[in-house]
């Protein structure tokens, strides 16, 4: 019975992409997060229910290695400038991206896309959707489970100082790691010491205005948070949400970064394109139908209506729902 529903939806779905009269389709990038690679299982069956609906797409996975290991290995270990230059030389020698394309970014993957249409931008995103991203930083390096070796050797190395030379150089995780609370000198070493967050949010005294530029030429800014996400603290983080110099919760709204619009955000946000949505579950836990009707219909493909706005005040109750079985992509399997 449920493959006979899921049968009549596709159908459905795909009657819909034949209704474009023809109109073609943007091209889409997949950026993947931590433990994940651009050649795993689960990008692979996200890939394909896409094409199930528009078998003509363009798709690409943003790649930093051409073997699966190596490529989920450097999502652990290297500098993030540097893999963003390699990012942003890979996307321009791509010829179908040439005009333009949308993209979503999965965990530590949205904000380095943010990031990449920031400093680079050529080709520029349309859309861009991040999913359980950590636009305002994490409190805590993941832990891990499943016996992934990478994994416990960075969170080993990280525990030597996050921001000592080595680590803050060659841990990926340690690049978006703030802690402003314990200590009032946290955010001056923070500023002095993180060497890739402060930046791409702006954060320093004086402002970088081509990001700001930068980042208000996409059409949408789309941010989902996980309901039940405990592998990134606070998970708030998704929507720049964070804490604050006492350890409280502050949401985008509170902070200097939106209401001196450091990033543009405070503007983009009058204008209705910046969209805050939620996706129930743990982290990277979701179905497939949540997918294609929250990413990649309204978002990705540019179908239906996707000028609904999803604005939920961060820390506000969410609603019980019946929930689908999940899909969980094959990064992030990770606690803390």
């Amino acid at each position: 019975m449920r493959l006979l529903t899921i049968s009549t939806v596709l159908i459905g779905l795909v009657a819909l992409a034949a209704a474009k009269s023809g109109d073609s389709y943007r091209p889409i990038v997949f950026y993947h997060g931590m433990g994940d690679s651009a050649h795993s299982k689960g990008m692979i069956e996200l890939k394909q229910s896409i094409k199930d609906i528009a078998p003509e797409v363009f798709i690409h996975s943003v790649s930093l290695a051409e073997s699966e290991l190596d490529d989920q290995r450097a999502g652990f270990f290297g500098n993030v400038n540097n893999q963003l230059e390699i990012v942003c030389r890979q996307l321009k020698d791509i010829k179908e991206l040439q005009r333009g394309f949308n993209a979503v970014g999965f965990s530590q993957g949205g904000q380095f896309l943010r990031a990449y249409v920031q400093r680079c931008n050529d080709p520029p995103i349309h859309n861009l959707v991040t999913v359980g991203s950590q636009h305002g930083g994490v409190t805590d390096i993941p832990g891990c489970v499943n016996a992934d070796a990478s994994c416990k050797l960075m969170r080993s190395i990280a525990r030597t100082g996050v921001y000592s030379g080595y680590v803050r150089d060659h841990i990926i995780q340690a690049q978006y790691y703030k802690v402003l609370w314990k200590d009032p000198k946290n955010l001056q070493t923070y500023l002095e010491r993180n060497i890739f967050l402060p930046d791409i949010n702006n954060e320093y005294d004086i402002k970088n205005a081509t990001y700001v530029k930068h980042l208000m030429t996409l059409n949408a800014l789309v941010m989902f948070m996980f309901s039940d996400d405990i592998t990134v603290k606070p998970k708030e983080t998704a929507w720049f949400g964070f804490q604050d110099e006492d350890g409280d919760p502050i949401d985008l709204y509170d902070q200097d970064l939106y209401k001196e619009d450091w990033l543009g955000l405070k503007k983009m946000d009058h204008e209705g394109r910046l969209i805050f949505d939620i996706l129930e579950g743990e982290h990277m836990q979701f179905s497939l139908e949540d997918f294609t009707d929250k990413i990649t219909l309204p978002f990705l493909l540019e179908m239906g209506d996707n000028d609904k706005r999803h604005r939920r005040p961060l820390g506000s109750e969410l609603k019980d729902q019946e929930e689908e079985p999940a899909f969980q992509m094959d990064q992030e399997q990770l606690i803390l």
